[in-house]
């Protein structure tokens, strides 16, 4: 039987009976966070996979919500898909540290720290939201909040540009991007306490960067005369290979912009983000202790910034 590990995001995550062209798709999804392990340390996720074909029936749960609506194209003009990004998992049974769960003939079995996917043919993408949903759990686990922002870096330390979408974050990046600092997070991070001061550490995702925006700065990337509102995305590969991306850092925050206190709030996830729900049951954090939302809270609010990002 096949096995693999991988250092995806920080975290030792050892997969059996997966071929290289299965695994293509974590490469893909993880591009500038993963890496094969070869000095045999101990996984602290195992991940088999068994071929079967099995269905179940129950209710569904969303597992994966995309972003804005916007048309989006990739690097060489072809259009993406924006269907790929609502995905739902069946809930065949859950109980206390287990669960089972159905997709498109394949089943999902989660026991501990160790999921088996039965599946002659992978659902797509269900081996990458495992893993994501994993990550996420553990993350708030250790009492790091989710955020939705862009940032970028200045001499080690990091100004995020927190807001909903349309509000103009990508803009404020790419400017400053172009004016010399160096590329965080395009839309996620993570916030935490470490004695006392307030860190954060970027996630990798897809980038999606608005037609408009690379023709008004003049960024390096094809637009193929697409409309202001639509958006070239960049592939999480392509966004490491592009802007040398640190995901395995935590940067010490300098500064937050945000249009308003409002939309500030309406972005930092206390809970979970809907689009990247806690959808494993027996993983999932359970709510963040009142003491860490209020000593984080705390050490956010005097960084904030109010303005308009869309103007100067």
């Amino acid at each position: 039987m096949s096995e693999t590990a991988l250092r995806v995001w920080g975290r030792t995550i050892r997969l059996t009976g997966f071929t290289g062209g299965e695994l293509a798709e974590v490469f893909d999804t993880f591009g500038g966070s993963i890496d094969v392990v070869t000095d045999g340390g101990k996984p602290e996720l195992t991940l088999h996979r068994q071929h079967g074909v099995a269905d179940g029936a129950g209710e569904r749960r969303s597992r994966h919500r995309g972003g804005s609506p916007a048309g989006k194209y990739f690097l060489d003009g072809t259009p993406f898909d924006g269907a790929e990004q609502r995905r739902d998992i069946t809930i065949v049974s859950e109980g206390p540290g287990c669960g089972v769960y159905a997709e498109d003939r394949a089943l999902l079995v989660v026991a501990g720290d160790t999921a088996t996917i039965v599946a002659d043919t992978l659902p797509p993408m269900l081996v990458s939201d495992v893993i994501e949903d994993w990550l996420l759990c553990r993350s708030r686990a250790d009492d790091a909040v989710q955020v939705h922002c862009a940032g970028w870096l200045d001499d080690g330390h990091v100004t995020l540009a927190v807001g909903s979408s349309g509000a103009g974050k990508s803009t404020e990046l790419f400017r400053n991007v172009r004016s010399g600092s160096s590329f965080f997070s395009n839309d996620r991070a993570f916030l935490r306490l470490r004695d006392g001061a307030l860190e954060v550490r970027s996630f990798p995702l897809p980038v999606n960067i608005g037609c408009g925006t690379i023709r008004s700065l003049d960024l390096p990337i094809p637009h193929h005369d697409l409309g202001d509102h639509d958006k070239i995305r960049l592939r999480a590969p392509e966004v490491a290979e592009r802007f040398d991306v640190d995901y395995e850092t935590w940067y010490p925050v300098a500064r937050i912009v945000c249009t308003s206190l409002a939309d500030f709030h309406a972005n930092i996830y206390w809970d979970e983000d809907d689009c990247h729900p806690f959808w494993i049951r027996s993983w999932h954090p359970g709510a963040l202790p009142g003491a860490v939302a209020e000593e984080l809270t705390t050490a956010i609010e005097p960084l904030i910034t109010e303005r308009n990002l869309l103007t100067r």
